[in-house]
């Protein structure tokens, strides 16, 4: 496996080397023509935190000498899907600071706390290309200062000037950039692909180029950057869990074309799928995207959620439905007498949103019983908070839920189902106010329901 590398200087080979000028933030959307078996889950603006950084890099003819200094949210930098060592740091003394060194290949960070912020934050020197002592030079050098970090003059290594100064998420296994993104997945497959779209300079593409640990590569007619993502913060969910942990490491693609910095990052896939997916998109106005929007809440749902809950328990979607903005599903199982669940909610508009599940035990009287809840109406302020998810026992004939408005609506079940045999149902209620009742076999109603847990 590659080294743990940040190909900073790189990306200034994309100074200059794009596929035209720079363009307004409404330029078309790259979309993928063929996704294969890959399905869109969102299209949204990017929410993600930025963090101050800035670039050096030598002059005209940049060579592989670069450092970056930049903010972060934490002092964490080890790469904890990397197990190529060394990837662990070792403690050394600043001027000013105690600090931790590390990286591998042509690539040495060092990392310190930032003793004026309240938010955890830290200072980062990121080096390609340069000696230790050189690092450890700069790194004394830096204004602590944690709007704009730089580095004094007097401690850049030799031939190294200021490219850009700027700001950018670090330290995720996303694409987010700070644009637009889109983002195609196959959970049943665990697979994903994030695209982010960021209208920018060819200074901002080196800032970009920062956060990619990669080697210079043509991508759509450019010179690009093909890679991993320079660090992968926080743990991945089940949905993104490989036995081969090559699939678990994030394979990045960026680029800028016609004056947008486009960033792919791909998870569960093979390099040559990923280069297959950049090299199949294709611009996309207005009316393309807002098809593709829609494509959003036809997404199938058995393909919404892993094989297997965290506890290695089989899932299948038990319920699913969608109106004009929003579809819904829950995928459940049952192993052991443990019945467990899991709720999402795809918005045309908006990200996906894990609404939450349960686990509790089943009994046999579940089944008896006309109607139960498991997924109630909650006042969350989510897309998921107004959707209602029960069972109908195994006597029930039809449900049907009532408003105080004097109107109905039968709801749709599903087809008889393990455990106990019962059919589930949802619906996204109009009110807060409502009834539910079920028709029994024998034509008896009731309105007897249960609440879980």
């Amino acid at each position: 496996m590659r080294s743990f590398r940040v190909f900073l200087a790189a990306a200034l080979t994309i100074l200059g080397a794009g596929c035209g000028g720079d363009v307004a933030a409404s330029a078309a959307l790259l979309l993928p023509e063929q996704p294969g078996d890959l399905h869109l889950e969102q299209i949204v603006t990017s929410e993600a935190g930025q963090n101050p950084i800035t670039a050096y890099a030598e002059g005209d003819a940049p060579g592989d000498r670069t450092l970056a200094v930049v903010v972060t949210e934490s002092e964490d930098w080890e790469q904890p899907y990397d197990w190529e060592p060394p990837r662990r740091g070792k403690p050394i003394k600043l001027d000013k600071h105690e600090a931790t060194m590390g990286g591998s290949g042509r690539h040495r960070w060092i990392s310190w706390p930032a003793k004026t912020s309240q938010d955890f934050e830290s200072f980062a020197v990121l080096g390609h290309g340069l000696s230790e002592a050189e690092l450890i030079k700069a790194a004394n050098g830096v204004a602590e200062d944690l709007r704009r970090p730089r580095i004094d003059a007097a401690h850049l290594p030799q031939g190294l000037d200021l490219v850009k100064t700027g700001s950018l998420p670090m330290g995720s296994w996303q694409a987010e950039l700070g644009g637009t993104e889109q983002v195609w997945t196959n959970r049943q497959a665990r697979a994903r692909v994030s695209v982010s779209h960021l209208p920018g300079d060819a200074g901002m593409a080196v800032l970009a180029g920062a956060t990619v640990r990669g080697e210079p590569r043509e991508i759509r007619g450019t010179t690009g950057l093909a890679g991993g993502d320079l660090l992968s913060s926080g743990s991945l969910s089940l949905d993104w869990v490989h036995e081969d942990l090559a699939l678990m490491m994030p394979k990045v693609r960026l680029w800028r074309e016609n004056g947008v910095i486009v960033k792919v990052s791909a998870l569960g896939l093979a390099d040559e799928v990923v280069d297959a997916f950049v090299r199949g998109l294709r611009p996309a106005g207005p009316e393309a995207v807002e098809r593709a929007r829609s494509q959003i809440l036809e997404y199938p749902p058995d393909l919404l959620f892993p094989p297997v809950d965290d506890e290695n328990r089989p899932l299948r979607v038990v319920t699913h439905g969608r109106n004009a903005e929003r579809a819904w599903a829950m995928s459940a199982g049952l192993q052991d007498g443990t019945f467990t669940s899991e709720f999402r909610v795809l918005s045309r508009r908006a990200k996906i949103v894990d609404g939450g599940g349960g686990t509790f035990e089943w009994k046999p009287e579940y089944g008896r019983v006309p109607l139960t809840i498991t997924h109630d109406v909650l006042e969350l302020d989510l897309p998921s908070d107004n959707v209602l998810i029960g069972f109908a026992g195994t006597g029930v004939r039809k449900v049907r839920i009532s408003y105080s408005d004097g109107t109905s609506a039968e709801l749709p079940l599903g087809p008889a189902r393990d455990p106990g045999g019962v059919r589930w149902f949802s619906t996204e209620v109009k009110s807060r106010s409502f009834e539910l009742s079920a028709e029994m076999k024998d034509g008896k109603v009731t309105d007897t329901v249960r609440r879980i847990p």
